[in-house]
């Protein structure tokens, strides 16, 4: 599986999709917020309104009966209804019509008298209320209709009460007033007397019951408001179901969850394409680093020409395969030297037993014969051979090597017939160090063959010269022959092909310290091309031996 692909898929998805549906959720929680807040301020403003409207109809109604009430021709009447004898009393309900047209009342009137039960009844109502008019309902059966009624007391010029007057309005009349949003279908609106008792309704059955906000109007269900109308405890109440106003919000909420949803298909699809941009790219190149692995080392060819950090990483990949062959070429390069050096050496090893024993044997015949020179010679090779053999122990002290280096220049200045100078200064705390063994002896031999044997007996001379510098220790073998005049360097780096005389002593010394040191280390050389040559042996510090 693609784990880097999920990986980043999820976390991008994370950090991008939940924003998303979080911005919507609160998208949603603000505006149904926002549209409850205004639906029910405007719940509340047509419930101010409606109720100004039924204030204004009643207070109306009121002072058309104090108007009225202090007319002459309502006076009039109940003075000369007070004054006349039992027989000759005209009821009101004959001379009704007669004082409408005079007062140009708007309202059906009533006037109850003294003698009346309906008076004693509705004067006690009055004075209960504070000696103010009172508000009252019925049922009219005529219409079929609650009514309600204003009841008044009528004052003489004294102020003492000679009757009580009563204004009828028909509650149509009063809830034709009222204002009903047509963006609300089931907007409910009642009136309730002080006794909670349900006073107009649009459903007419329902006067005089009981109004209990649970039976009618449950919280979980309706918003509701109310505000009082009279003093007498009369109060219009207005209730909306809540679906109606959370009707639109959920429909917000059902085009915000769409737009989020669909938000996030986008968003998961845009965000697969660029993860993919990425990850497939990475997933072919480490299929490809699998054919590494069974030692395919091909350039991985796709993606090298983009600009992002898939073409970097595929050039830098290929770079690296490009270094591991050119560091395998160089293994098997260092591989076939090292083996060509071994193969030298071997070419060049013969039984130590056997020089042993021949060396002693000529060397007992040269002092049996006085041969003191002859005898010195075979004792020095002896030790020269010992020290090369060895049993095939490659390292030794910066003391031996010199030591060895020494005999063989004795054994030089022995066996031919032309005399040298030899000069060395070492400094002491590198004496003891290690190193590996060999790689003086062929540079003086080269000293030797290419430069103090061209010059005449005497005139010779090679200087050494082993220092500490840094964390290298240097040997520096210098001589005052003739110098290359003319000729070339030998290539340090090449093992000179079979056949070919020169430089074969120097290649090994620079070869092997390079298969053991790395390339840091080996042999310099400074040709003159008038006199002398100088050749610089670079080793690293061992530790004591």
């Amino acid at each position: 599986m693609n784990t880097l692909f999920i990986k980043m898929l999820l976390i991008m998805g994370v950090s991008m999709l939940i924003p998303i549906a979080v911005l919507g959720l609160l998208s949603f929680e603000k505006s149904k917020q926002q549209i409850q807040s205004v639906t029910a301020q405007f719940l509340q403003d047509n419930l101010g309104l409606n109720g100004m409207q039924v204030r204004k109809i009643l207070v109306g109604v009121e002072e058309e009966a104090r108007n009225v009430s202090a007319s002459s021709a309502i006076q009039g009447y109940v003075n000369t209804y007070d004054a006349a004898d039992a027989a000759d009393r005209v009821p009101f309900a004959e001379v009704e019509s007669r004082l409408q047209l005079v007062l140009k009342s708007a309202y059906r009137m009533n006037v109850w008298t003294k003698d009346s039960d309906a008076y004693r009844l509705l004067s006690r109502q009055i004075y209960a209320s504070g000696d103010r008019g009172v508000w009252l309902h019925q049922w009219d059966l005529n219409t079929a209709n609650p009514v309600f009624t204003y009841a008044s007391l009528i004052r003489n010029s004294d102020f003492r009460p000679i009757g009580v007057l009563t204004l009828e309005i028909p509650e149509y009349q009063v809830r034709g007033s009222m204002v009903f949003p047509s963006s609300f279908k089931n907007y409910k609106v009642m009136l309730v007397d002080s006794g909670n008792r349900i006073i107009s309704h649009s459903d007419t059955s329902l006067y005089n019951k009981i109004y209990r906000e649970a039976d009618y109007f449950p919280p979980a269900e309706w918003e509701k408001g109310e505000i009082s109308l009279t003093r007498d405890g009369w109060k219009l109440i207005a209730a909306v179901p809540r679906n109606e106003l959370t009707g639109t919000i959920y429909q917000i909420k059902d085009f915000t969850v769409w737009i989020v949803l669909i938000s996030m298909i986008v968003v998961t699809l845009l965000l697969v394409i660029l993860v993919r941009t990425f990850t497939i790219p990475v997933k072919n190149l480490v299929l490809h680093m699998n054919e590494v692995k069974r030692g395919l080392l091909n350039p991985f060819p796709r993606y090298k020409g983009r600009r992002d950090e898939i073409g970097q990483l595929v050039r830098g990949y290929n770079q690296m395969v490009s270094g591991m062959l050119e560091l395998l070429e160089m293994t098997k390069s260092m591989e076939s030297d090292k083996r060509n050096l071994e193969l030298q050496s071997l070419t060049h090893q013969i039984n130590p037993h056997f020089f042993y024993n021949t060396l002693d044997a000529i060397k007992w015949r040269a002092e049996h014969s006085n041969e003191t020179t002859i005898a010195a010679m075979v004792t020095k090779l002896a030790i020269l051979l010992r020290f090369s053999l060895n049993n095939g122990e490659e390292w030794t002290t910066v003391e031996r090597e010199i030591e060895h280096a020494r005999n063989y220049l004795d054994i030089e200045l022995l066996r031919s017939n032309r005399s040298f100078e030899v000069f060395s200064q070492i400094a002491a705390d590198i004496r003891k160090r290690k190193i590996i063994k060999l790689i003086l002896q062929p540079v003086m031999e080269n000293a030797v063959k290419h430069g103090i044997s061209k010059l005449p007996d005497g005139k010779g001379k090679i200087r050494l010269t082993a220092k500490r510098e840094g964390a290298e220790i240097v040997f520096i073998i210098e001589d005052n022959g003739p110098g290359i005049q003319g000729g070339t360097l030998p290539d340090l780096d090449r093992i000179p092909e079979k056949g070919v005389t020169g430089g074969i002593g120097l290649v090994n010394v620079h070869k092997r310290l390079q298969l053991h040191f790395g390339h840091k280390f080996g042999l310099l050389m400074y040709p003159n091309q008038e006199t002398g040559f100088r050749v610089e042996i670079r080793h690293p510090i061992m530790d004591e031996v």
